[in-house]
C-alpha cells in the first residue's frame, strides 16, 4: 500500500530512500552467504570401460542367483570393480545348471559382455526364491550397478566422493546417464534400461518394503515385453539423445505403474513405475543418454497428481542406479521354460552432471 502525505502527495520516493540502505545490506549479506556456500562439484563417474579385472568372467546359475558361482558354493554378491558392481541378479531363474548359465566378462578394452546360453529358463519356484510366484517373464537383470545393492548392502561397491548414495531427490544434482551398447536378442523377451531404487528414508541398508519405489527407464525392448495397456497411467517428458542428437522427449515416454497406492503406500515388497520410450525411439545399438533427474521429477509429479503422494522430492532418497538387460524366454510366458540365448555388449556407461544429453560423454 502506498503512503500519502498530509498534502495528498505520494510518499513513495521517501519510502524507497529509507529502504535502499537496508536492501543494499540484505543483498550484500545474501551474496556473502552464497559465496561462502560450497558449490556442487562437477560429477563424472565412469563405470564402463572397466579399468580392472580385464579378461575375467563370472557365471550365475539357478543355484547361484545372487553372487556368481565359485569352485565351492556361491559368492555373497556380484564383484565390485571400481565404483561399479557387476550384478547377475538372476532372481527368478529356475531349472538346472546343466541347461546353461548367465555369464559376464570383461574384454581387453574394458567393455562388458553379458551373455546367456540357457537352453531352458523356467521361473524360480523354490521356497528360497525371492518371489516363488512372481508371475513375470523376467528371469534375470544382469547389470552394472552404482550405489547400494538392495537387500544386500554389504556387497555394494565403494562410491565416488562426488555422488554419495542414498541422496535426497531434491538434493540430487542434475544427473545425466550415458551408455553405449549393442544387443543381439532376437530369440528372447527383453528390455534394456535403468533400474532406480528409492526409499522414504536415508537408510544405508535399504530393502524392499511398503513405500519402496523402483523406477525402470527403458532404452530398448522387444515388442512382446511391453506392459498391458491397462497398466498405463499417462505419458512423460524426459530429454534424451541418440548418438549425440538431442530430443526434448515431449510426452514420448509411456508411464506404467504397478503396486503403487495412495498416500505413499505400495505393496509390502514395493511398487514399480516404468518409463517406456515410444517404439520409434528404441535403440538396439548406439549411444544413448538420458536425463535421469528429469525422469525422477516426472515420476514424483505423477505420484503426487495421481496417487496423492506428498513432497516426493524431499521425502524420497535415491539408493541405486543400475543399467542392464532384463531377459526371459519367448513367448513371454511367466511359467514358460523356453531357451533364452542373447549377447549384450556394454562398452560405455557413465553418470555426469552440469552437461546436456547431447554433450554427455563417457
Amino acid at each position: 500500500m502506498e503512503s500519502r502525505r498530509p498534502d495528498g502527495t505520494h510518499g513513495r520516493r521517501r519510502h524507497r530512500q529509507t529502504l535502499a540502505p537496508l536492501l543494499a545490506i540484505g543483498l550484500l549479506a545474501t551474496a556473502l552467504v552464497a559465496c561462502s556456500q560450497p558449490k556442487p562439484a562437477d560429477l563424472h563417474i565412469a563405470l564402463v570401460p572397466i579399468a580392472t579385472e580385464r579378461g575375467t568372467s563370472w557365471e550365475w546359475t539357478p543355484e547361484c542367483r545372487v553372487g556368481p558361482r565359485r569352485e565351492s558354493g556361491c559368492d555373497p554378491g556380484g564383484p565390485a570393480v571400481g565404483a561399479a558392481q557387476l550384478a547377475g541378479n538372476a532372481w527368478n531363474l529356475g531349472g538346472e545348471s546343466t541347461k546353461g548359465m548367465l555369464r559376464m566378462a570383461v574384454d581387453d578394452t574394458g567393455a562388458l559382455k553379458v551373455s546367456s546360453d540357457l537352453s531352458s529358463a523356467p521361473p524360480c519356484t523354490k521356497a528360497d526364491c525371492i518371489a516363488p510366484q512372481a508371475n513375470t517373464w523376467v528371469r534375470s537383470f544382469p547389470s552394472v550397478l552404482y550405489g547400494i545393492d538392495q537387500c544386500n548392502a554389504a556387497t555394494s561397491p565403494p562410491q565416488s566422493p562426488s555422488l554419495r548414495l542414498p541422496v535426497q531427490v531434491e538434493s540430487l544434482p542434475s544427473l545425466i546417464a550415458a551408455t553405449t551398447y549393442n544387443v543381439q536378442a532376437a530369440q528372447i523377451t527383453y528390455d534394456i534400461g535403468y533400474d532406480l531404487w528409492l526409499n522414504p528414508s536415508d537408510t544405508k541398508t535399504p530393502c524392499r518394503t511398503d513405500g519402496t519405489l523402483e523406477v525402470m527407464l527403458w532404452t530398448d525392448y522387444a515388442q512382446q515385453s511391453v506392459l498391458p495397456e491397462s497398466m498405463k497411467v499417462g505419458t512423460a517428458t524426459i530429454p534424451f539423445a541418440i548418438d549425440g542428437v538431442a530430443d526434448a522427449g515431449y510426452e514420448r515416454w509411456s508411464v506404467f505403474v504397478s503396486n503403487v497406492f495412495h498416500d505413499g503406500h505400495t505393496a509390502p515388497w514395493g511398487g514399480t513405475v516404468w518409463l517406456v520410450p515410444d517404439a520409434g525411439d528404441r535403440v538396439a545399438r548406439g549411444t544413448v543418454s538420458v536425463d535421469l533427474g528429469a525422469a525422477l521429477h516426472a515420476v514424483g509429479a505423477l505420484l503426487e497428481r495421481n496417487y496423492g503422494w506428498r513432497n516426493f522430492a524431499s521425502k524420497y532418497w535415491l539408493d541405486t542406479v543400475a543399467f542392464g538387460i532384463e531377459f526371459g524366454p519367448n513367448p513371454p510366458d511367466p511359467y514358460g521354460d523356453g531357451p533364452a540365448p542373447f549377447t549384450f555388449e556394454l562398452s560405455a556407461y557413465c553418470l555426469a552432471s552440469r552437461t546436456t544429453t547431447s554433450a554427455a560423454r563417457c
